[in-house]
């Protein structure tokens, strides 16, 4: 049987504890946003020239930008805050 992954980041966040993570999954990503768990969303982006490609979000309206932090590699650390 399959658990509903927005019940079970529910019941994490109930608990004490750290930060819960995603890596990887942009359906897994897409389907906990739009359940509403998710308060913020980290990227880290290393600039390059590609052709087309798939969109991390269709509407950035819901999305405050908190922080941009550059590194020595030309890696780009943007921490957004989820608008409620």
């Amino acid at each position: 049987m399959t658990r509903d992954p927005a019940a079970t980041i529910r019941e994490l966040k109930e608990q004490s504890g750290k930060d819960i993570w995603l890596w990887g999954s942009l359906r897994l990503m897409h389907s906990l946003l739009d359940s509403g768990v998710v308060d913020e969303v980290r990227m880290l982006v290393r600039p390059v020239s590609r052709g087309k490609g798939r969109r991390l979000f269709e509407d950035r309206q819901g999305l405050k930008l908190v922080e941009a932090t550059s590194f020595e590699n030309d890696v780009v650390l943007l921490r957004s805050e989820i608008k409620k």
